[in-house]
């Protein structure tokens, strides 16, 4: 017993490690309304098409992905803010979300605050997408990139793993996301701009 509550502790101890006790600045874009109708137009046709199966793409910039994101209603609610920077074939997300709803009621009043650059992997065989990180930062604490503050390999790697796949179980969880996931054909980043063509 005390060998499972000391191990209970020292997660509890590291993934509050993860965390700070204030919300990260993160860049906003409202970006215009006729910007926000025609990527929540682009969306719907889209998610149509993949309800249908029937074969599509879709090409997302930051500055729509950022929109949509600064008007979702559930974000705004639970003071979620997010932030993507889309260049060449990588990604930046910059996040600070409240550990309130994502910690499952063991870490309250608390934030995540992220800031992650990375490349996109599809798998077709699995239909999973798996992010390869270049850098990796969780508050002030630097877990990959330049100034990191670690320099375990095995246990970044683990990290990865792990990220990646909570990832995938969240994308799992959300049917249409499950189902758009089942008839892709890729996922990448690519000129710029999210693309993901089905099948």
């Amino acid at each position: 017993v005390a060998l499972v509550a000391g191990g209970s502790y020292l997660g509890y101890k590291k993934l509050v490690g993860l965390t700070s006790a204030t919300p990260a600045a993160v860049p906003s874009f409202d970006g215009s309304d006729d910007l926000y109708q025609t990527a929540k137009q682009k969306l719907a046709d889209f998610n149509h098409d993949v309800k249908n199966h029937q074969a599509a793409t879709i090409r997302l910039s930051a500055d729509e992905i950022n929109v949509m994101l600064a008007r979702n209603p559930d974000a705004i609610k639970n003071n979620r803010r997010v932030f993507v920077t889309l260049t060449n074939n990588e990604g930046r997300v910059q996040a600070s979300l409240p550990t309130n709803g994502l910690s499952h009621g063991i870490i309250n009043g608390r934030y995540f605050n992220l800031d992650a650059s990375f490349e996109v992997n599809f798998d077709p065989q699995s239909k999973s997408v798996n992010l390869i990180f270049r850098t990796l930062q969780f508050g002030n604490k630097v877990l990959m990139g330049q100034n990191s503050n670690s320099n375990n390999d095995a246990s970044m790697r683990s990290l990865t793993s792990a990220l990646n796949q909570s990832l995938n179980g969240l994308i799992r969880n959300d049917p249409e996301a499950a189902a758009l996931l089942d008839q892709a054909k890729s996922v990448e980043i690519k000129n710029g701009e999210v693309v993901i063509e089905t099948q």
